[in-house]
C-alpha cells in the first residue's frame, strides 16, 4: 500500500504482508539518457508460478550478480528411494513470530502460524481471494448494504471446550471494537477504520461497525456505519478469527494466548516459547474432520537465508519460506532434493501521474508515456525471475481481474503520435520532469535504480527531459510523493483483503494525494468517472455486479491512465522434494494437507 503501516507480513497472508510492503516508489532521471545496458534476469515465471527453465544459478540484477549467484550452496541431488510420508512436517521461516492472539498478531510469521489455529467467520477459496464460508456457512446483506447476516455452523467448538456460537462471535467484535484487553489491533484500524467512540473531523464515527447482535444462537447481525461491499473479503483475514471469550475477557487471560490455543481451527498450540520452535498438533475435535495431512506442524526460526536452505536440502525441514533469489536456480535444477513454489502475485509496482502537474493533466501526454513503456524488458532488468509484466492494477489472483483491460505494448509510434496530440492541445511542457524513484529496494520492487533508468531510456524516445529524484525515504520521498510535490512517481501497492476495493479505491477514489490535490493542496481523485465507478462498486453488494463495475474500472484506468500498472512480484516457498498438498495461493498460505511421497 502506499500508506505507512507498522507491520510486514510475506507468507500468510499476503495480505498482511503488503499492508506494510507496498508503500510507494518514485523514479526520475536527468535528461535524455541512452537505453541502459544491464544483463537479463532469469526466464519469467510461467502462470502457474513455477520457474520457466532450469537455470543452475539464478542471479540478482546489479555489479554482485556473479558474486550472489556463486555463492548459493550445492544442494543434493534427489533420493531415488522416497522415504515413509511423515507425519511430522517442520517448516522453517526467517522471522520469529510476535503475538500469536489473531487479534494481535501483526508480522508475517505469527499470522501465518495463527492460520492454523484459528478460524473466521469465512475464508478465501482456495487459490484465490474469493470469500467462502468457513465457520458461517452463508451470509446475505441488505439492499443498502448496512446490515450483514451470518448464518453460523452448527456443532463446533473451541479447542478449550467452549461451544462456538452467535454470541461467541458477537464478543469477538465487541472485542475488537473496543480495543479491550489492551492492544495494537493493528489490522482492525487499518481495515475498520476506527474504535468505538472514535470520530472524524466531520463528527462521524470512524469505525466501519455500528455494532454486532446475535438474534439467535446461529445468527449474528453486524451492523455497519456505511456501505461496505469488500466485507466478505475483510472477514477472511486471519486477524478477524474467532477466539473463546473465555481466553480474552481479562488480560491475564489474554496473555495466555501465546503458549495456550483457544481457536476452531485443524490444529491446537503444543508448544511456543521465546525459542525459535512453535509446535502445533491436530486438534482432535475439529469440526472439519482430518482428511489427510500432517499430525503435527513444527514452524522453526531460521534468519540466515542459507542455513534454512541447507537444513531444508540436509532433510532438517520440509518446506521453508523467503527464499532468496540468488538460490532459485539451485532450488529448482533438474533432479535437486528440492523444489521451488510461487505464490500468484497480490502486488501491483505501477508508474503514477500527478495530474496537479501539468502537463500529466492531459490524458494524451499520460498515454504517450504509457506506450513508451517496456514492461517486459523492465521485468527481466529490474526484478531476479519472479515477477511478470502488469496487464492491470489487479493482480491476476485477485477476483475480479481483467486482463484485456491492460494488453498495452510498447509502441513508440503511438507514444509520439499521443505526445504530439498533447501538444497540438496547447499543453506546455516543462523543462523538466521529476520521476520520484526509491533510494533503498523495496520488497514489490528489489532494484528501483535499475527500473527507474529504464523508464528514463524509454521517455527519451519522447525527447522528454526527467531528472530523477531519490531523497531519504521517510524524511522526505514519503512525504513528497504522499503530499503530490511529485510530477512521476513509481509506487507498490497490495490490497490487504484481497478484494479489488482494497487495490482501486484507495488510489483512485481521491484518499491519495500522490495523483491528484485541489488548488489548497487536498488529495482529489484523478479522474471523476473511475472514482464515481469504485465507490458504486463499494457500495454494490452482488457479487456479479460488482465484477461488472470493476471490468469497467479497469477499462478506464486503461483509457485514461491515472497510473501505468508495471508488474507483479510474486513471493516464494521451497519445498523438499515428494513433498505435496500445498496450494499456492495469492492470499492464504496453509499446509492442512501437506504430505510425503507414497512409501
Amino acid at each position: 500500500m502506499n500508506s505507512p503501516s507498522p507491520f510486514v507480513t510475506q507468507a500468510l497472508p499476503r495480505a498482511a504482508l503488503m499492508l506494510c510492503l507496498a508503500l510507494g516508489v518514485a523514479v526520475s532521471a536527468c535528461g535524455p539518457a541512452p537505453q541502459p545496458t544491464l544483463t537479463p534476469g532469469p526466464r519469467a515465471v510461467t502462470a502457474t508460478g513455477a520457474a520457466a527453465g532450469t537455470p543452475t544459478g539464478l542471479a540478482t540484477t546489479g555489479p554482485d550478480a556473479t558474486a550472489a549467484a556463486s555463492a548459493s550452496p550445492t544442494l543434493p541431488a534427489a533420493s531415488p528411494t522416497p522415504a515413509a510420508p511423515p507425519k511430522r512436517f517442520t517448516i522453517a521461516l526467517a522471522d520469529l513470530p510476535g503475538s500469536l492472539d489473531p487479534a494481535l498478531a501483526a508480522d508475517r510469521s505469527a499470522l501465518l502460524i495463527t492460520r492454523h489455529l484459528y478460524e473466521g467467520l469465512l475464508t478465501y477459496e482456495p487459490g484465490a481471494t474469493k470469500p467462502a464460508p468457513a465457520l458461517a456457512d452463508r451470509w446475505e446483506a441488505s439492499a443498502d448494504g448496512l446490515t450483514w447476516t451470518f448464518h453460523l455452523r452448527l456443532g463446533v467448538q473451541f479447542s478449550d471446550g467452549a461451544a462456538f456460537d452467535a454470541e461467541a462471535a458477537r464478543l469477538n467484535f465487541e472485542r475488537w471494537q473496543n480495543g479491550d484487553p489492551p492492544g495494537g489491533y493493528s489490522f482492525w484500524r487499518a481495515v475498520f477504520g476506527g474504535f468505538a467512540g472514535e470520530v472524524g473531523a466531520d463528527g462521524e464515527p470512524l469505525s466501519l461497525l455500528a455494532g454486532a447482535s446475535a438474534p439467535a444462537s446461529q445468527t449474528l447481525v453486524l451492523s455497519l456505519t456505511r456501505p461496505y461491499a469488500g466485507l466478505p473479503n475483510v472477514l477472511a483475514m486471519p486477524s478477524f478469527a474467532m477466539v473463546s471469550p473465555a481466553a480474552f475477557q481479562t488480560p491475564e487471560a489474554a496473555a495466555r494466548l501465546e503458549s495456550i490455543s483457544a481457536g476452531t481451527g485443524p490444529f491446537v498450540l503444543a508448544g511456543a516459547g521465546a525459542g525459535p520452535l512453535v509446535r502445533l498438533v491436530r486438534n482432535p475435535a475439529y469440526w472439519g474432520g482430518h482428511d489427510g495431512g500432517p499430525d503435527e506442524l513444527v514452524f522453526k526460526t531460521i534468519p540466515d537465508d542459507t542455513q534454512r536452505l541447507l537444513a531444508l536440502a540436509s532433510g532438517e525441514i520440509e518446506a521453508m519460506s523467503s527464499v532468496n533469489p540468488k538460490d532459485y536456480g539451485v532450488v529448482s535444477a533438474p533432479r535437486a532434493s528440492t523444489r521451488l513454489v510461487f505464490d500468484p502475485a497480490l502486488d501491483v509496482v505501477y508508474l503514477g501521474f500527478n495530474q496537479a502537474h501539468a502537463p500529466w493533466d492531459n490524458a494524451d501526454c499520460r498515454l504517450a508515456v504509457a506506450y513508451a513503456l517496456d514492461k517486459a524488458r523492465y521485468v527481466q532488468q529490474a526484478f531476479p525471475g519472479d515477477a511478470q509484466p502488469a496487464l492491470s492494477i489487479l493482480p491476476p489472483g485477485v477476483w475480479g481481474y481483467e486482463a484485456a483491460a491492460g494488453d498495452r505494448a510498447r509502441d513508440v509510434g503511438l507514444a509520439r503520435l499521443h505526445w504530439q496530440t498533447c501538444q497540438d492541445a496547447g499543453v506546455t511542457l516543462p523543462v523538466t520532469t521529476t520521476l520520484y524513484v526509491p533510494p533503498i529496494p523495496r520488497p514489490y520492487l528489489p532494484d528501483p535504480a535499475a527500473l527507474g533508468a529504464a523508464i528514463q531510456a524509454d521517455l527519451a524516445v519522447l525527447s522528454l527531459t526527467v531528472e530523477i529524484a531519490s531523497p531519504d525515504w521517510q524524511s522526505e520521498w514519503l512525504p513528497d510523493v504522499h503530499a503530490g510535490r511529485a510530477d512521476l512517481f513509481l509506487l507498490g501497492w497490495t490490497g490487504i483483503s484481497g478484494d479489488p476495493d482494497s487495490f482501486l479505491c484507495p488510489l483512485f477514489c481521491g484518499d491519495e494525494g500522490a495523483f491528484n490535490t485541489t488548488p489548497a493542496g487536498q488529495p482529489a481523485p484523478p479522474d471523476a468517472e473511475l472514482a464515481a465507478l469504485l465507490q458504486q462498486a463499494r457500495e454494490t453488494v452482488d457479487p456479479t455486479a460488482r465484477a461488472a463495475l470493476y471490468a469497467q474500472a479497469q477499462a478506464r484506468i486503461f483509457e485514461v491512465a491515472p497510473a501505468v500498472p508495471l508488474a507483479h512480484r510474486q513471493t516464494s516457498w521451497a519445498f523438499r522434494a515428494g513433498v505435496e498438498g500445498y496450494t499456492p495461493s495469492p492470499i492464504d498460505s496453509v499446509f492442512f494437507y501437506l504430505h510425503g511421497p507414497p512409501s
